[in-house]
């Protein structure tokens, strides 16, 4: 067998003896050389912290500060680049609020690894199109815009996609969690799981979850990998919680440094303060009414006396109160957390913190936002179950048939439910203003024998008279009326002869968005054709009941209420607590409970959602002016 020889570019380096014996063989020959980004990476450079790093290198494009990287704009996520290449730690969890820089630390962890630590990388993002949003608009730029890591680009016109970025010395791969191909086939040696909590719980129905698909990427560089696990957290079993609860070996906390008076402490939500008498949040907010009380000296720290305060600030673990780097170096932890509010951030003010929080007092879907995206902590659900007697606390002073005076109101709808012996109807005042706070007006029941009897509902919609203390006449601007199950022709019949009126109504439990418009052209089960054909309003039960529940809990004296008249019956408040959520969130009633003035409260809603109101509240004797600009309905 021949031995295979090569001629080599002369370095300086290379004995000139064993160099002219190469140079005279005359077999097979291989030329080698370094390139520059070898030669870069290969060069024994001294050992720099990530942090560092990111100040000298990384240069930011999609910023609300634009430019060079500066720890000072959020210190907290200096520690977490530097833990990051701890030689005991692989995988960082960071569950934390949004606008506090979580996504950019591991970016610069991926640009401190380009330069210093090379291997194949991994992101991997909810869906396909984030992925490639994000290859395209924060990871390409990141490389372009930093000369270091510019220089390791092959200048190759396809070097750099939306799904692979090719480098003179590794590669960067971008996949998503509902795509298992994505995830498969590939060593890798630094993952990064960006909003683990928007992934599916599966990749798809063949194969495991989107997580444990990744990390079997990165088993070859066992002893060198880097798992990031990034995300603000939903529920206590989304992965980011988890994964904090039951994989991290410690969590670490961020401390503060009081400006004024040198106290050390977690800034907690509870210190943030505002004038007890103000629960308006819009003005909390614009008005910048709110502060944090120091928890030694009691002083009042508006906003830049907490940036101040969180640049002098640090780690430290949450059970043994350990600093991080001491707490690294003692306990050699392979897996680490930390948890990053939203207060902690540059770019997030206290007011808008406390007026999240008040938002969240009047509405359970925005105290859900409050919880994930400030507090960044999951939502626990809960579920208090409505008392007739809570709901009774709603009545005030008025009779029925009587509105609110003072100029409250902008506008007046009706809901009709349709059953096979007669109607269910209330008419509902909606206030001004984005808090919708809604009074009953009238409500009952007209019995019909058979077939359905439509003038008396007309009398109550359009013909009786309905006015404030001060005798100014409010009239029923918008009906919506169930036209599903009950008397369906007869319904469509009457909506086309009073078009622009009222709209026949479908509620469905599961839709893409909260109402939709259908047009009917036949009537149910035949092929008859409607004269003129109508729209039928689709309305998401689900949604609307869930903010029907939401704001039966707002106190009658806050903004938003649901309020009703002196006069209403028990029975009607008792139908208002017959529905339950099950296990799937979704609405249901039991056997045997009605639950029309339920449904009625629902169709309220949606018709509210339908129409904005554009009206004056005429005299008495005046003659009613309507005017509607309505969502989707040509009159």
């Amino acid at each position: 067998m021949m031995l295979q020889t090569f001629k080599i570019i002369r370095p300086s380096w290379l004995p000139p003896g064993l160099a002219d014996r190469l140079a005279r063989e005359n077999r097979i020959s291989v030329v080698a050389s370094f390139s520059r980004a070898d030669k870069k990476v290969m060069k024994k450079r001294r050992r720099m912290r990530v942090s560092d790093w990111a100040e000298k290198h990384r240069v930011l494009t999609m910023s609300a500060i634009p430019g060079t990287w500066h720890n000072r704009i959020t210190p907290y996520l200096t520690g977490i680049m530097d833990a990051s290449i701890f030689p005991s730690v692989q995988t960082v969890i960071v569950c934390k609020a949004p606008q506090v820089g979580g996504s950019e630390c591991a970016h610069n962890f991926v640009g401190y690894a380009i330069d210093r630590r090379p291997g194949p990388v991994l992101y991997i993002y909810p869906d396909e199109l984030t992925a490639k949003e994000n290859s395209k608009d924060r990871i390409i730029p990141m490389i372009e815009s930093s000369p270091r890591l510019r220089s390791y680009m092959t200048g190759s016109d396809d070097d750099a996609t939306s799904v692979k970025i090719k480098l003179a010395h590794m590669p960067i791969y971008l996949a998503w969690a509902r795509s298992a191909s994505r995830l498969a086939n590939k060593p890798i040696r630094y993952l990064v799981f960006d909003e683990t909590d928007k992934y599916p719980a599966l990749a798809n129905k063949k194969e495991a979850d989107p997580i444990s698909l990744g990390e079997k990427r990165a088993i070859t560089y066992r002893n060198s990998r880097k798992i990031w696990k990034l995300s603000t957290p939903t529920t206590e079993t989304g992965y980011i919680w988890t994964a904090m609860t039951t994989e991290a070996q410690v969590v670490f906390k961020y401390h503060v440094v009081c400006p004024l008076c040198g106290h050390e402490q977690l800034m907690v939500f509870e210190n943030i303060k505002w004038p007890q008498d103000v629960r308006d949040p819009e003005r909390v907010e614009n008005e910048n009414m709110a502060w944090y009380e120091c928890a030694g000296c009691r002083e009042r720290w508006n906003d830049e006396l907490r940036n101040r305060a969180v640049r002098s600030g640090r780690w430290r673990d949450e059970k043994m109160d350990m600093p991080l780097e001491k707490y690294l170096v003692t306990f050699q932890p392979s897996k680490i957390g930390f948890h990053i509010p939203s207060w902690l951030s540059y770019f997030v003010s206290l007011s808008e913190v406390a007026a999240a929080f008040l938002k969240g007092l009047k509405d359970k879907t925005k105290l859900k936002d409050f919880q994930n995206n400030h507090k960044a902590e999951p939502w626990i659900d809960y579920r208090v179950e409505r008392r007739e007697d809570v709901i009774a606390k709603l009545k005030d002073e008025r009779p029925r048939g009587l509105v609110p005076g003072g100029g409250r109101i902008v506008g007046m709808t009706a809901a009709v439910d349709t059953q096979d012996d007669g109607f269910y109807y209330e008419i509902r005042a909606w206030g001004r203003g984005a808090e919708e706070e809604s009074w009953q007006i009238r409500e009952g029941f007209l019995p019909f024998y058979k077939n359905p009897d439509f003038a008396p509902i007309e009398k109550v919609l359009w013909e009786d008279e309905y006015s404030d203390a001060e005798k100014n006449r409010c009239i029923v601007h918008l009906s919506v009326i169930d036209a599903m199950g009950h008397h369906t022709a007869e319904v469509y019949d009457w909506c086309r002869r009073h078009r622009g009126r009222v709209f026949p109504l479908k509620g469905e439990q599961r839709m893409n968005q909260p109402i939709m418009w259908s047009n009917i052209e036949f009537y149910p089960g035949t092929n008859k054709p409607i004269p003129g054909g109508l729209r039928l309003l689709r309305v998401n039960t689900t949604f609307f009941k869930n903010k029907l529940a939401n704001k039966l809990e707002i106190a009658p004296a806050d903004p938003g209420a649901w309020h009703y008249h002196v006069e209403t019956t028990d029975e009607w408040l008792r139908q208002m607590t017959s529905e339950y959520v099950d296990d799937n969130g979704f609405w249901q009633c039991p056997p045997g409970k009605a639950n029309h003035a339920w449904d009625l409260g629902v169709y309220g809603l949606a018709a509210a959602e339908v129409a904005a109101f554009r009206f004056k509240i005429t005299s008495k004797n005046a003659r009613p002016t309507r005017r509607i600009i309505s969502r989707g309905i040509d009159e």
